[in-house]
């Protein structure tokens, strides 16, 4: 921790770090649902579990190895206390206001993300019992285009409109284009290719949403820094309750219920992304 808050000189360097860290996290995401793809058929399960594992401990054992070395006396040093005295301060209205539309927007787009990973199986499980005959290879295919493709389109393409497009313009449009996809799998529940082409939209939505937010969390501009820890502690809990929900939702309800749920949940969020006036 002490490492990182050394290095991140500006608001900026922040906000990219934060992005790299989503598009790879996608990244991985895509990277086993290919590697299902081309071998869960040939090697079987128990072998294919060690292929995803054991990649994700290489990475950081170089990063802990060619990066963190020894630090240097001057490059340990505390800020003084004049130091802190400059610091910008910044103060906002209407915090608690604020903090509820934040919250709100973040708890569907969690429930948004983490439902789709057990609702698409599911939803792919019902086309089949009705007749589509999807071979497991087919399957994995559409599982990597969904969660690797889709989303890792959404992250790239989150780098530009989040610079170059308006809040207000934007995340409304976005979150009223998931609503819109899941309104199409409850009209065309039967239809494969719309099925395939709607939660590809709707992923790719949600990782653009998904950067903003995470974004949102620790902006000073939009909480202010008296009480940024607080928002973004209570920001990071209704995400996590988002993605429990959803999960369960997809769980536990059939699909069709599930997919009415979010559907009647993004119309919400598509309000209260209208209603965030002060980003």
């Amino acid at each position: 921790k002490q490492w990182y808050q050394r290095r991140v000189r500006g608001y900026d360097m922040y906000n990219m770090g934060n992005l790299s860290g989503l598009f790879a996290f996608t990244l991985g995401g895509g990277w086993v649902a290919v590697l299902g793809y081309l071998l869960l058929g040939k090697i079987g399960w128990r072998y294919f579990i060690v292929c995803t594992s054991v990649p994700i401990f290489l990475p950081p054992i170089f990063i802990l190895h060619c990066v963190l070395t020894e630090e240097s006396k001057e490059d340990t040093t505390e800020l003084q206390p004049e130091e802190l005295e400059d610091a910008e301060v910044v103060e906002v209205s209407e915090f608690w206001g604020r903090l509820i539309k934040g919250s709100v927007t973040n708890l569907i787009n969690t429930l948004q993300g983490w439902g789709s990973i057990l609702l698409i199986p599911a939803l792919l499980t019902f086309l089949n019992k009705q007749q589509n005959d999807l071979t497991q290879d087919q399957e994995l295919l559409i599982l990597a285009l969904l969660y690797g493709g889709a989303k890792l389109l959404g992250r790239i393409l989150s780098i530009f409109l989040l610079k170059y497009v308006r809040f207000r313009i934007l995340q409304p449009l976005l979150s009223l284009i998931i609503a819109s996809c899941y309104l199409v799998l409850i009209v065309k529940d039967h239809s494969l290719l719309c099925t395939v082409i709607a939660m590809g939209i709707a992923n790719m939505c949600f990782c653009v949403t998904r950067c903003e937010l995470t974004l949102m969390e620790f902006d000073k501009h939009y909480f202010g820094t008296e009480r940024l820890v607080l928002a973004a502690g209570v920001m990071s809990g209704c995400a996590m309750i988002g993605a429990a929900v959803g999960a369960i939702a997809a769980q536990f309800l059939s699909s069709q219920h599930a997919v009415i749920f979010t559907f009647v949940l993004s119309c919400f969020q598509v309000v209260a992304f209208c209603c965030i006036t002060e980003r």
